[in-house]
C-alpha cells in the first residue's frame, strides 16, 4: 500500500487553466486508447449501440454481442441494459455518499462530482450560437439550469459559443460545475455580433424595415444595381453575407466534428441558439456536416431559443415577426414578392422606355423605389435566387431539427419547460448496455488490453471502449488521467526516453514482513517546455510522474504517481527552470525481487521518458540499517512526523538528492536511520568511515541517541564537500548483531 503523504519540493504548483480548450490526443496524453480502470478480475463495459441514422438501439438480446480482448473472445457472464433515469439516480446516491464522508472528515468541499472508474466517458460540448440581447438570457439560464442538475460523474463539458466568426473556444472540458456556471455567464457577456444581426443591419440599409415594408431611402437616390448609397453590397450583398456566415457555421461545426471523432468517449453537441442557415447551394456540404457526424459517433441536441421566448405563441405579429430569426427571410419574401409583381406586360414596357416617369410614380408604392431600366432588370433577373435565400433562411429552426434528429437527438422548441427536456438530453445520453466478463488473461501488468465487441445484427454501430490498462485495485484511488499518460510511454515500445531524470528506490524500516521503500524521482526543471500561460506574462510547465511496481511474475503490486502543473510568472522562470524537481514516495513490500517502472512525462511538450530500478529485497535481521541518501535541504516543520514517510522525523524532514553527481560549492550531508533489534539488551554503536578512491580518510563514532516514537533513531552525517569522489560506508553493531550500508559520491570541481 502506498504511503498517503507526499511532497514534491522545487517547484511549486498553482491552479491554472488549460490554455486550450478543443479536444487533445496526443501520445502520451489523452488518447483514443486511454479509459479508466481500476481492477481487472472482472471488466464492466460500457456499451452504446446505434443505427445508421444514430438512434439508440435498445432491443438487443445476450446472443448479439461478442466480446474479444486481445483478439481472444470473452465469456460475459452479464449483459443488460440501464437507463438513463437509473444512471441518473445511482449518481446522487454516490454523490450522497461522498459529501456524508466529506462531512465526517471535515474535509473541505468540492464542487467536482466522484468519479466512478467503471463509467465511459461522456463529452459535452455546450454551444451557445448566435445569441442576441433578447435570446441571450434565456439561452444562459438554460444553460445554466443543465450545469447545475445534469453534470454527471465521467462527463465532461466544454463551453463554445458560435457565430459569423466560427467556432470560439470559452471554457476547456471540465467536471467542475463552479467553474462552467463562471464560463457561461462569461461566454452570455462576451457573444459576438450574431449573423442575424448582421443581415438585419443590411436589409435595414436597404430601407426594409424588419416587419418586411419597403420604403424608398430618404432623398430617394439608387445606385445603379438598385442599392442604397449607404448600402452599396444592396440586398444580393446582404443574401452573400448570410450564406457566408451559414458556411462558416457549419465548416466549424465539421472542424469540431473531425476533433471528436477519435475520441472512444460518448460525444454529445448541445446547441443552444436561433438556428442554422442551410445556404440553398450548398446542400451537399449540409449533409456531408451530417453524414461525418453519424459516423464520428456525434450526437446533436439543439434549443431554438428563439421558440422559447415571448413570441413563441404569436409569431406572426408584427413585434414578434421583427425580432425573430426568420425576420432577413420574411423582408426577402416581401421584397421578391414585389419584384413578381413587376414582371407584367406593363412592367416589361416600362423597362423598355415607355413612361419611365409614371412607372416611377406606380412602383414606388408596391415594391423596389424607382430606379434604371436596366438596374430593373438586373433585380428581376436574381429573384430566383432571392427565393432559395428566403426559403433556406426562414427554415433556421428546420435545419437545427435535422440536424439533430439525423444524428439520434432532438430538438427543445416552443415550450418554456425546459428542464425535463434538458434532463432527457441526459438521459439519452446515459442509456447504455452493460457487459461484464472476467478477463481471460488475468495478469495484471500495467499493459494496454484491447477490447472489440462485435454485434450479429447488421448495419448498426458500437461506441464503447477501446481497451484498458491494467492495473490492479491499490485501495488508494482510481487511476487518473495523468497516470494514463504514464501508462501509454510504459507501454510504447521502444520505450520513449525524451530526456533525462533520475530515480532510486531507498530502503528504509522492515515491519510486518515487509520492507518500507521511499519511491524518489529528480529531474531538471530546464527538461521540460514551458508554453506562454493563459494569463499575460506567465508560462506553463507540466509534468507527471508515475511508478509501476512490479513483482518477479510482472504482476504490479503498488503504483507512485504525482501531476505537477505550474504557471510561473516570467521574471521568475529563469530561476526556476535551474532547480532540481524532487518527488519521493514509500510503498511497503515484502520479501522477493522487484522491478519498479518508472515514466515522467512532459506533457507542455508531449514527450515522455521513461526507466527501470531494480530491488532485491532480502529479509534482514539482527540491527537494521536503512540506504544512506544524500540531503539536499533539511526543512523545520511543526507538523508530527509522519511514520509512513521515512524522509520525516521528529520537527524535521529531509529533502534528498536522488543525483550522486554534486554541483561545485555543494555541502552535501549523509541521511539514514538506525533500527535496534527489539529484545536485544546491547545498545547499537555507530562508525562512519569516509575514504576517497578506496584510502580512509576519517571515521567517526557519533552517539546515538534514544530510539523516536517510530522506533528508529535518525542519523544526520556531514562528510566533506570538497571537490572529488568519496565514499562513505556506516556500520551499526548491537551485541553480535551487526550490518553496513555505503554511498559513493562526487562533488565537482569550480
Amino acid at each position: 500500500m502506498a504511503c498517503k503523504r507526499n511532497v514534491i519540493t522545487y517547484m511549486r504548483s498553482y491552479a491554472r487553466l488549460p490554455v486550450t480548450l478543443l479536444i487533445w490526443g496526443t501520445a502520451f496524453g489523452q488518447s483514443q486508447d486511454v479509459v479508466i480502470r481500476s481492477s481487472v478480475r472482472e471488466v464492466l463495459l460500457d456499451v452504446v449501440v446505434r443505427d445508421a441514422r444514430g438512434r439508440l438501439v435498445n432491443n438487443l438480446k445476450p446472443g448479439d454481442i461478442a466480446v474479444y480482448e486481445d483478439g481472444v473472445r470473452q465469456d460475459v457472464r452479464s449483459f443488460r441494459l440501464v437507463a438513463g433515469s437509473e444512471v441518473r439516480v445511482e449518481d446522487e446516491k454516490q454523490a450522497a455518499e461522498a459529501q456524508a464522508v466529506r462531512n465526517k472528515d471535515l474535509a473541505p468541499d468540492t464542487t467536482r462530482p466522484p468519479v466512478n472508474p467503471l463509467r465511459t466517458v461522456n463529452v459535452v460540448c455546450l454551444i451557445l450560437n448566435d445569441l442576441n440581447a433578447e435570446t441571450r438570457g434565456f439561452a444562459f439560464e438554460s444553460a445554466r439550469k443543465f450545469v447545475i442538475h445534469e453534470l454527471r460523474p465521467n462527463t465532461f463539458i466544454g463551453v463554445f459559443s458560435l457565430d459569423s466568426g466560427g467556432l470560439r473556444p470559452v471554457f476547456p472540458f471540465s467536471n467542475n460545475r463552479e467553474h462552467l456556471l463562471k464560463s457561461l455567464e462569461l461566454a452570455a457577456v462576451n457573444q459576438l455580433p450574431s449573423v442575424n444581426l448582421g443581415s438585419a443591419a443590411m436589409l435595414a440599409g436597404l430601407s426594409m424595415q424588419m416587419t418586411g415594408s419597403i420604403s424608398p431611402p430618404s432623398g430617394g437616390t439608387q445606385n445603379a444595381d438598385g442599392s442604397s448609397p449607404t448600402d452599396t453590397l444592396g440586398a444580393r450583398g446582404d443574401m452573400g453575407f448570410a450564406v457566408y456566415a451559414g458556411l462558416r457555421e457549419i465548416d466549424a461545426l465539421i472542424g469540431l466534428v473531425r476533433q471528436l471523432s477519435p475520441l472512444p468517449f460518448q460525444k454529445t453537441v448541445l446547441l443552444l441558439g436561433t438556428g442554422l442557415t442551410r445556404p440553398p447551394d450548398q446542400l451537399e456540404y449540409w449533409d456531408s456536416l451530417i453524414h461525418k457526424a453519424t459516423k464520428a459517433g456525434v450526437t446533436f441536441y439543439a434549443m431554438d431559443v428563439w421558440g422559447l421566448g415571448v413570441c413563441q405563441d404569436a409569431a406572426s405579429g408584427p413585434d414578434c415577426t421583427a425580432g425573430s430569426a426568420s425576420a432577413p427571410s420574411v423582408a426577402m419574401m416581401q421584397y421578391t414578392a414585389a419584384l413578381s409583381q413587376q414582371q407584367g406586360p406593363a412592367s416589361i414596357a416600362q423597362a423598355g422606355g415607355s413612361d419611365s416617369s409614371s412607372s416611377a410614380s406606380a412602383n414606388s408604392s408596391h415594391g423596389p423605389p424607382a430606379v434604371s431600366a436596366a438596374a430593373q432588370m438586373m433585380e428581376l433577373a436574381h429573384e430566383d435566387d432571392y427565393v432559395k435565400f428566403a426559403v433556406s433562411s426562414s427554415n433556421r429552426q428546420e435545419a437545427i431539427r435535422e440536424l439533430a434528429e439525423r444524428t439520434g437527438g432532438f430538438l427543445i422548441a416552443n415550450t418554456n419547460n425546459t428542464d425535463k427536456l434538458l434532463a432527457h438530453v441526459m438521459e439519452e445520453v446515459d442509456t447504455h448496455y452493460e457487459v461484464a466478463y472476467p478477463p481471460k488473461a488475468e495478469r495484471e501488468d500495467g499493459h494496454f488490453r484491447k477490447i472489440e465487441v462485435k454485434l450479429a445484427r447488421p448495419g448498426l454501430r458500437v461506441e464503447t471502449r477501446s481497451g484498458y490498462f491494467a492495473v490492479p485495485d491499490t485501495g488508494d484511488r482510481p487511476v487518473t488521467a495523468e497516470e494514463m499518460a504514464g501508462l501509454r510511454a510504459l507501454d510504447t515500445r521502444p520505450r520513449p526516453h525524451a530526456f533525462n531524470y533520475l530515480s532510486r528506490a531507498y530502503r528504509f524500516r522492515d515491519a510486518g514482513g515487509a520492507a518500507q521503500y521511499a519511491i524518489a524521482f529528480e529531474m531538471p526543471i530546464s527538461n521540460l517546455t514551458a508554453t506562454p500561460g493563459l494569463s499575460p506574462r506567465t508560462h506553463v510547465l507540466h509534468a507527471s510522474l508515475l511508478a509501476l511496481v512490479k513483482n518477479a511474475q510482472g504482476q504490479i503490486v503498488d503504483r507512485v504517481s504525482k501531476d505537477i502543473p505550474s504557471l510561473v510568472s516570467d521574471d521568475r522562470l529563469p530561476g526556476v527552470q535551474v532547480e532540481l524537481m524532487t518527488y519521493e514516495r514509500a510503498v511497503k513490500i515484502p520479501p522477493g525481487h522487484y522491478t519498479v517502472e518508472t515514466a515522467v512525462v512532459d506533457h507542455e511538450g508531449n514527450r515522455a521518458s521513461t526507466g527501470v530500478v531494480d530491488i532485491d529485497n532480502q529479509e534482514q535481521r539482527g540491527v537494521a540499517l536503512s540506504d544512506l541518501a544524500l540531503v539536499r535541504r533539511l526543512e523545520t516543520t511543526k507538523l508530527p512526523p509522519d511514520p509512513a514517510d521515512p524522509f520525516e522525523y521528529t520537527d524535521k524532514r529531509v529533502l534528498p538528492f536522488v543525483t550522486t553527481d554534486l554541483f561545485p560549492g555543494a555541502r552535501p550531508f549523509v541521511y539514514f536511520m538506525i533500527y535496534p533489534e527489539a529484545g536485544n539488551p546491547a545498545k547499537p554503536e555507530l562508525r562512519v568511515r569516509l575514504l576517497k578512491k578506496g584510502r580512509l580518510l576519517t571515521t567517526i563514532t557519533p552517539a546515538l541517541s534514544p530510539p523516536d516514537v517510530s522506533g528508529g533513531i535518525p542519523m544526520i552525517i556531514q562528510p566533506t564537500s570538497k571537490p572529488g569522489s568519496y565514499e562513505v560506508k556506516a556500520i551499526v553493531t548491537q551485541g553480535a548483531s551487526s550490518t553496513e550500508r555505503s554511498i559513493a559520491y562526487t562533488v565537482a570541481a569550480n
